[in-house]
């Protein structure tokens, strides 16, 4: 089903952040792409913590008994801390990535990511999201973003993401055609949002 300009669906108003909104559905891709250093070592510390927290319980807690010696724990029971702790990990990094593009934690260095490559998409004539990719059609594209939208808040009770190109993301794609201070250096001579859409449709219906 493909929406027209009198046939649109209706969108509820993004929620409130703190800082600038980036984007309201992130594709998980980006997402990943755009996590920090700490974001890693916050991962890594993850990995690390699970089975030294199990070693720990197991001096703590014998499983032989109290004041037994503690029994010697299992390859598999290692493993399968490590995976667990694989998994919170990178939930907890994606969390605090998606966070970031919705401006519910601070994002400075995102919001400058951001605009760089939206501005050099534009630059090339390109969807910045990707959406003329899709093989959805318009519905699709609606029903996808609204399985994921916010899904970030609650991803460790049902793990979520955004895998679908739409065009749903709050965000009026006019702000890069804005420089800020410093962005002239940049040398983006950004192509005409009307004369991109046109493209993308004459190529879809080409």
């Amino acid at each position: 089903m493909s929406y027209s300009p009198s046939n649109q669906p209706v969108r509820a108003a993004p929620l409130d952040s703190d800082y600038e909104r980036i984007d309201g559905d992130p594709y998980f891709t980006r997402v990943v792409s755009y996590f920090r250093p700490s974001d890693y070592l916050n991962w890594a510390i993850s990995v690390a913590a699970i089975p030294a927290g199990l070693k720990l319980w197991e001096h703590l807690e014998p499983a032989n008994g109290t004041g037994l010696k503690p029994a010697r724990i299992s390859g598999a029971s290692y493993r399968a801390a490590v995976a667990i702790g694989l998994t919170g990990g990178f939930l907890l990094a994606y969390i605090r990535s998606s966070y970031r593009f919705l401006g519910w934690r601070e994002n400075a260095r995102e919001v400058a990511k951001d605009r760089y490559e939206m501005k050099k998409l534009l630059s090339q004539g390109k969807l910045p999201y990707h959406e003329d990719e899709s093989a959805l059609d318009d519905r699709g594209k609606d029903i996808a973003n609204r399985n994921s939208q916010y899904s970030a808040s609650m991803l460790y009770l049902l793990p979520w993401f955004n895998l679908a190109y739409h065009p749903y993301h709050q965000t009026n794609l006019e702000k890069y055609y804005e420089n800020r201070p410093g962005e002239e250096e940049w040398g983006f001579k950004l192509k005409p949002l009307d004369e991109i859409y046109a493209n993308a449709n004459k190529s879809k219906y080409s």
